[in-house]
């Protein structure tokens, strides 16, 4: 393995792991051997899902996302390569503009050699609806769009339920009482 993408990926284990430590909403689970060069990521957020019938539901279970760091990760030229780093493992059901097939569009601008937390960050939009489009020409999935936008009544209950867990806990502060004496 090239050394340097062997530090690469020893450094964003590290990274990962460290971020998981800071989330409620997140678990990471690297894939061995060591260092990982792929994670299953699980978001405790809700969902949207497709059942027969052509109505879309709102589900609340985890959403197990994939990612993995092929070995040109840090000086790919694939100009699809932010179609290559993540899919979601489950739900299978997921209606989002940004998923198909379990392939998640991570967006065109996205560069080789994202550290894995930007990579975090992104997913958690992603697969709790803060990032989606609903514009047919600009998505992944066409079908979700035209499913959302058919429904309009839906989405605005989504965004009024979901109201997504902050991605980082936020910190407490203490608060010490002096008692006078």
């Amino acid at each position: 393995m090239n050394p340097v993408f062997e530090a690469f990926l020893k450094n964003t284990f590290n990274e990962a792991m460290a971020l998981a430590e800071k989330s409620d909403v997140l678990r990471i689970a690297p894939i061995p051997p060591f260092p990982p060069s792929g994670y299953l990521c699980e978001f405790d957020v809700s969902y949207l899902r497709k059942r027969a019938g052509g109505v879309v539901e709102l589900k609340t279970a985890p959403v197990v996302a994939g990612l993995l760091f092929p070995e040109d990760y840090l000086h790919s030229t694939d100009p699809r390569l932010y179609l290559r780093v993540a899919w979601v493992v489950e739900p299978w059901d997921i209606v989002h503009p940004n998923v198909r097939g379990g392939v998640v569009c991570l967006g065109s601008a996205f560069a080789p050699g994202t550290p894995i937390t930007a990579l975090l960050w992104e997913l958690y939009e992603i697969v709790s609806y803060q990032n989606l489009t609903l514009d047919e020409g600009n998505a992944l999935n066409p079908e979700a769009c035209r499913l959302l936008r058919g429904q309009p009544e839906l989405l605005a209950e989504l965004l009024a339920r979901l109201k997504p867990k902050p991605f980082l806990r936020r910190r407490r502060e203490m608060r010490i009482k002096v008692n006078a004496i």
